[in-house]
């Protein structure tokens, strides 16, 4: 193993080497130039030995946008998650126009010294080089007029951290981990534990040194999701963070007349450690009169083992249940998720950390309560019931009892239940509609292209 990581460590030497060589040879630069002097302006410059033979300023067609995400909902074999999501689902899929033209960058494994690519729904979406040098280059020569980072992962981080470059940044805000609170909550999970986030501590210095010269751009959903990335990040309350709330596509003539809701609750995410999803099953065994109903799959690249190991007291190795009221349905999507959503009178949240997930706005848009161990913004007091947080591993008959409380409640007074069912489409489709949404990251992207510090270093 010690020799082959050297001879890997030789390997990027040398192309190092030459690649900063063939760079002095020749290289071909193209730098973005400020809005004042004319629109999506770009000066291209070749060099041979270090000299400039040719230069000439040239109009783009778009303004050129690089997402910042590690993962794209499956796509080049990506986890499925919240975030891959909104790239792929929301983003990537309503953003672009005449003006607008967004890349994907997803992580530094690509080549040594080259860029990989693949083309998804329309979409470029790269691996870039595992080389800090050619990663340099490569992102010079795409010259991007923006960033924009949905958080800050620590794939995403890789990419950027490092980047010399002013270019500007929108950083929309979206699952923040100050880490005091995080790790004092995951330290109590013994049956399965996530990452600490650990990395977020430089993210925090990379910030205060962007903020300092004027290229970063804060949005966010929520106001307790501002308030935890202010602590986490170390952003000044003299810096505005832009109130940008989540699309959701949703049916606009949705109405609770609509559909019969059954007795019925759904798990709806990732199984995965941080989700818990092993309480549900508890809560399902507890609650043998109603039928419960599991949404999601374990994310590649996610501890697929841990993840089946802490689920194996529930489920069987082919996929199926060991409880008969509790069903195992792995990724769903499209009609036959709406299905699944439209029918359920709730949707049970028992995650040890969230931010405010998709899944409570997809649920909500269709008249699904919430009943969760977690809550931002109110948003599960307002239209469900917020049980309070549950540390640990949550299979207490305490802590089950504290969600099966709640469901009973729900599921029994259903003229309470259709009332706030109600409240809760309205509140989505009068903040969350795609439309809203499309014409607010619009507004907010060439807004941050604007600023000032959004000029290439040394070029």
């Amino acid at each position: 193993m010690g020799v082959a990581r050297s001879l890997i460590r030789s390997l990027k030497f040398g192309m190092g080497i030459y690649s900063n060589l063939k760079q002095f040879i020749y290289s071909a630069t193209t730098t973005t130039l400020p809005r004042s002097e004319g629109e999506r302006l770009v000066e291209r410059r070749v060099s041979i030995l270090g000299k400039t033979v040719l230069a000439r300023r040239v109009q783009r067609p778009h303004w050129r946008v690089a997402l910042l995400v590690d993962e794209y909902f499956g796509g080049w074999n990506t986890a499925i998650g919240g975030y891959g999501s909104l790239a792929r689902n929301y983003v990537c899929r309503f953003i672009p126009n005449s003006e607008i033209k967004i890349d994907v960058l997803m992580n530094t494994y690509g080549g040594i010294t080259g860029a990989w690519k693949k083309t998804i729904d329309t979409i470029d979406i790269y691996q870039l080089p595992r080389l800090a040098k050619a990663r340099q280059y490569w992102l010079d020569k795409q010259s991007y007029d923006l960033f924009i980072s949905i958080e800050m992962t620590e794939a995403s981080f890789r990419i950027i951290g490092n980047y010399e470059s002013l270019t500007p940044l929108l950083f929309w805000i979206q699952d923040p981990r100050d880490l005091k609170l995080y790790q004092s909550r995951l330290e109590t999970v013994q049956i399965l534990r996530d990452g600490d986030w650990g990395y977020t501590t430089a993210v925090a210095n990379w910030i205060g040194k962007a903020i300092r010269q004027g290229r970063i751009t804060f949005c966010s959903q929520g106001v307790s999701l501002t308030n935890i990335a202010r602590v986490s990040y170390g952003i000044p309350e003299t810096v505005e963070v832009v109130d940008l709330p989540n699309p959701v596509s949703f049916d606009p003539g949705f109405s609770m007349g609509q559909i019969e809701k059954r007795n019925k609750i759904i798990f709806l995410g990732r199984l995965e450690a941080q989700k818990r999803a092993w309480i549900f099953c508890q809560i399902a065994a507890a609650l043998p009169q109603y039928e419960f109903y599991v949404l999601g799959a374990t994310g590649r690249g996610r501890n697929r083992k841990g993840n089946t190991k802490a689920l194996a007291p529930y489920r069987n190795a082919d996929g199926s249940s060991k409880i008969a009221n509790l069903h195992f349905c792995g990724h769903v999507d499209g009609a036959e998720k709406r299905d699944h959503i439209q029918s359920a009178k709730l949707l049970v949240n028992t995650s040890i950390w969230e931010g405010i997930p998709v899944s409570w706005l997809e649920a909500l848009s269709y008249g699904t309560l919430i009943v969760s161990s977690f809550d931002r913004d109110d948003i599960v007091k307002r239209f469900g019931s917020f049980v309070g947080e549950v540390m640990g591993d949550g299979v207490e008959a305490e802590a089950i009892g504290k969600y099966t409380s709640a469901i009973i409640y729900w599921v029994e007074n259903d003229a309470r239940r259709k009332v706030i069912a109600e409240d809760a489409i309205a509140f989505i489709s009068e903040r969350h509609s795609v439309d809203r949404f499309v014409q607010s990251m619009r507004k907010l992207m060439l807004q941050t292209i604007s600023q000032d510090g959004g000029r290439h270093l040394g070029k």
